[in-house]
């Protein structure tokens, strides 16, 4: 009888997960009345004005008013959730403030799909592309069967021109402030979601390039594992020294925050060259790893081989944990107590709601203490704000390793939020010379720490709300924009192609040359300090 109750039970429930997954998916094609669209332009407008604190840093509060105003007189018909995001987005983009985010409705698989799409790969996988202005080019073509051309132009994804993605979605993407590195560097990395967000997940597609003014159609085929019927081998049999080896990289894997999706640690110590005073310090994020013990390596590392030019690695890196930024940065200068400025939050009462959003109903009890402590730790300071005056981080280092070399840091568009605050501390210190584009994150901070979402109760779109300011140890004057690098440099076309790292080259020629480009940037701006 017990057993018979446990399959009907596991039969509803597979029946109830499908029903969801249908009626989740329903709602996609399903239009909203006009009337319930502008109930959420209120919903996100109130949720806004209650969990962000800084709303008006870069659009007056009467402008903010105005657009809010503005799209509910142009909500006159019914629209599909999807299409009222188009609408949606652009007030969310001249917000300015990057993690402050409405996102989109993607299509949910229900359990035969996850089962039949699991461990496939795209069928974009064997292809890469760089967008040079509106046009995406072909990068390296991996396939084996006829593979088209680096440089050609890709026109065509089935029937959806790749202008019209551009045109639809790029000025979705946005960081923060004025700089536009960070939309350019995410919709070349991210752009495919797009395709998949027009016409779900395909078995096939079909491309279309031009080479030259030829054009070339080329099908391209989602790849699935081999069944395991035919995979079967016998598998010779691990020794015991085989073992303790796997072990071992299980461990580094576990500490250095290794990814199977990308192949990579979070961060990963290098010499490019035979000379081993040299060293690239690789941080592809601040969210992976034990930050304590792998830092400590790495620096133990650095030291053991007398590295007298560290180059940090920051690109790409869209930020994380601060106190994993707070680790790295304490191991690069001599003073590393402070790495933030002022929290500043909404209210007293913003960043401790904000909980409830984020973790399960179990954990209230908990919460509610959380949130007393968080209310009685926020004030009003001298300047008219509420400041939160809890810590986000502690380090505690070996003082001895900490690095006194010549520091390089490569940025991009992609170093963002984290990345960009620990960037923007080490201009401030005149401690690196920086080698890239402009960073994504604005240099006086950003709109992040606790970011609840919230779901339209209508159109069922998410959004995510910054509820802290974050900002470096000091401000500048200039508002909006990143930290500028020392040395612009951006990757072209050509360079990906030929799997050139011009940033590197740039850097690696300097030290060659006795560091003098470093050398008479830093006593200029050494002097300026003075």
């Amino acid at each position: 009888m017990k057993l018979t109750s446990l399959f009907t039970y596991l039969f509803l429930f597979l029946m109830c997960s499908c029903v969801s997954v249908e009626k989740y998916n329903a709602h996609i094609d399903k239009k909203i009345p006009a009337n319930k669209l502008k109930k959420d332009v209120d919903f996100a407008y109130k949720k806004l004005k209650r969990y962000h604190p800084k709303l008006d840093m870069y659009l007056a509060q009467n402008e903010l008013d105005f657009k809010f105003d503005s799209l509910k007189k142009t909500l006159t018909k019914s629209l599909k959730p999807n299409d009222f995001y188009i609408k949606f987005f652009p007030i969310f983009e001249s917000l300015e403030h990057g993690h402050t985010y409405i996102y989109p409705i993607y299509k949910r698989l229900n359990k035969k799909e996850i089962k039949q799409y699991k461990d496939s790969k795209s069928a974009f996988n064997d292809y890469s592309f760089f967008w040079k202005n509106d046009s995406v080019f072909l990068v390296h073509d991996q396939s084996k069967i006829n593979p088209i051309n680096p440089g050609s132009a890709l026109v065509f994804i089935d029937n959806i021109p790749t202008k019209y993605l551009y045109d639809k979605y790029k000025k979705s993407i946005f960081g923060d402030g004025k700089n536009t590195t960070f939309t350019d560097n995410v919709f070349n990395r991210t752009f495919l979601n797009y395709v998949t967000l027009e016409q779900g997940i395909k078995d096939s597609v079909e491309l279309t390039f031009l080479m030259g003014n030829k054009p070339i159609r080329k099908k391209t085929f989602r790849t699935y594992p081999k069944s395991k019927e035919t995979e079967k081998k016998k598998l010779p049999k691990i020794t015991k020294e085989q073992k303790q080896i796997d072990r071992k990289v299980r461990i580094k894997q576990k500490t250095y925050g290794y990814s199977k999706n990308s192949a990579a640690y979070s961060k990963d110590l290098s010499f490019p060259t035979n000379d081993s005073t040299i060293a690239v310090l690789k941080v592809t994020d601040f969210r992976k790893g034990k930050i304590q013990e792998l830092y400590k390596e790495v620096f133990t590392d650095i030291k053991n081989h007398k590295v007298q030019n560290l180059v940090l690695d920051l690109r790409n890196n869209g930020g994380g944990f601060i106190k994993d930024a707070h680790y790295l940065y304490a191991y690069l200068v001599d003073d590393s107590k402070s790495f933030l400025g002022k929290k500043i939050v909404a209210n007293k009462t913003s960043f401790g709601k904000s909980l409830y959003n984020i973790f399960p109903t179990y954990t209230y009890p908990l919460l509610w203490l959380g949130s007393g402590y968080t209310y009685f730790a926020t004030s009003k300071n001298s300047d008219n704000e509420y400041e939160l005056h809890i810590p986000f981080s502690f380090v505690k280092i070996d003082k001895s390793l900490i690095y006194k070399g010549n520091l390089y840091v490569m940025i991009n568009g992609g170093s963002y939020s984290a990345s960009s605050l620990i960037s923007a501390n080490l201009q401030l210190k005149n401690r690196a010379f920086f080698v890239g584009e402009e960073t994504g994150g604005d240099f006086n901070g950003t709109v992040a720490g606790l970011m609840p979402k919230f779901t339209l109760p209508h159109s069922k779109l998410q959004m995510s709300v910054g509820t802290v300011y974050l900002s470096p140890i000091e401000k500048r004057e200039e508002m909006g924009h990143g930290v500028y690098p020392n040395q612009e440099i951006k990757p072209t076309l050509e360079h990906k192609i030929k799997r050139i790292d011009p940033e590197l080259n740039w850097i690696l020629n300097d030290i060659k040359k006795e560091n003098a480009v470093y050398n008479k940037v830093l006593q200029i701006e050494n002097h300026l300090l003075n």
